[in-house]
């Protein structure tokens, strides 16, 4: 395979560190649990016939995929607080029943 053959040709150089790859990287894993948490709970709200709970729920799993494809790994602080974000988060979706 040439190089304008590879699917990484014209990609151009990274404009973070490594480091700052993996931040990134926990954080969207971070965000990926967090977006899980919602659908357990969004799935209980539908089996007890909640729908209203269900699409509170719905919209703020939106909330938190879309925060999830905004992300960028040049983007340190927002990555880092996002992670925190996430921590927190999971905390207070498992106490939500």
């Amino acid at each position: 395979m040439t190089e304008h053959d590879s699917v990484l040709a014209g990609m151009g150089e990274a404009t973070w560190s490594a480091e700052d790859g993996t931040a990134y990287e926990v954080a969207l894993e971070g965000t990926h649990h967090v977006v899980g948490a919602y659908s357990r709970l969004i799935a209980e709200a539908e089996e007890a016939g909640d729908t209203e709970r269900a699409r509170i729920l719905g919209e703020e799993q939106g909330a938190w995929a879309a925060r999830r494809a905004d992300l960028s790994p040049a983007d340190r602080a927002t990555v880092d607080a996002v992670t925190a974000e996430c921590t927190q988060e999971l905390a207070r979706l498992r106490d939500l029943r």
